[in-house]
């Protein structure tokens, strides 16, 4: 991904959705103008602006050309419907745009742990199906998170996905996944100096969670830089405890 600027405005943009023809950007953080309809008036866009009340659940909910005027509680937004536009927030979860290149459906999910372990990005897919996609349609851009070394949580809280996602526990030895269009190798999970917690990638449980649906890598684009370890760009909530958050989007 490319890190791009436009009238004082820092966003990554991936090359897979802009070779698609997707308007998108996954935005580093400002502390002024930080509402979408700033942001959409400062990049010179017009859409119908949809965003959620994001609570860490499983909700998936399909929006129409109707005004959003009350957000409503989801994780994840598709629409069908052309001239709108899906926004998510983060400050460590992972930023997902998936879109369709035929029939240009598209959906923007905020996914933690939390959310892989409820399945989001799953019932995301599903229901992008119940709409009309493919899955071999879709591509998909992940944006930039928290990385897994600076992640540490309980082993009793992860030990249910990594089994889900791998078929063996965390007992044996880590699972190493290839970057998507890349060299680095990402391990799903490390030991950590404490017994009972361990350090896990929500990237790679993320596109693990994907491939296990048909997807494959050259559907995906990945940001691998660390919204924990670059200050500079972004709100961390692990690093911080803050409530600044930074915004996504994607236009239909």
């Amino acid at each position: 991904m490319r890190l791009l600027t436009y009238k004082e405005i820092n966003f990554f943009q991936s090359d897979l959705l802009t070779e698609n023809s997707f308007t998108h950007a996954f935005f580093t953080k400002r502390l002024n103008n930080n509402k979408p309809i700033e942001l959409q008036n400062k990049l010179n866009l017009f859409s119908n602006i949809h965003y959620a009340q994001q609570v860490h659940s499983d909700k998936v909910i399909q929006v129409d050309n109707t005004l959003n005027l009350k957000p409503k509680i989801a994780d994840c937004l598709i629409t069908k419907e052309q001239f709108q536009s899906l926004w998510i927030y983060t400050a460590d979860c992972i930023p997902i745009l998936i879109a369709d290149i035929k029939t240009r459906n598209i959906a923007a999910c905020h996914s933690g742990l939390k959310g892989i372990k409820k399945q989001l990005i799953s019932k995301t897919l599903k229901k992008l199906e119940g709409i009309g996609s493919k899955k071999n349609n879709l591509i998909i851009a992940i944006g930039p998170s928290i990385k897994g070394d600076k992640y540490q949580v309980n082993k009793k809280d992860v030990e249910g996905l990594i089994i889900q996602l791998t078929g063996r526990s965390f007992m044996e030895k880590s699972l190493y996944i290839r970057e998507i269009k890349g060299e680095e190798m990402i391990p799903l999970f490390k030991e950590d100096s404490n017994p009972n917690k361990i350090l896990i990638d929500i990237q790679a449980a993320a596109i693990l969670q994907l491939f296990k649906e048909g997807i494959k890598q050259h559907q995906i684009n990945l940001n691998r830089i660390c919204t924990f370890s670059n200050p500079k760009l972004f709100n961390s909530f692990r690093r911080d405890k803050t409530n600044l958050r930074q915004w996504s989007c994607i236009y239909s």
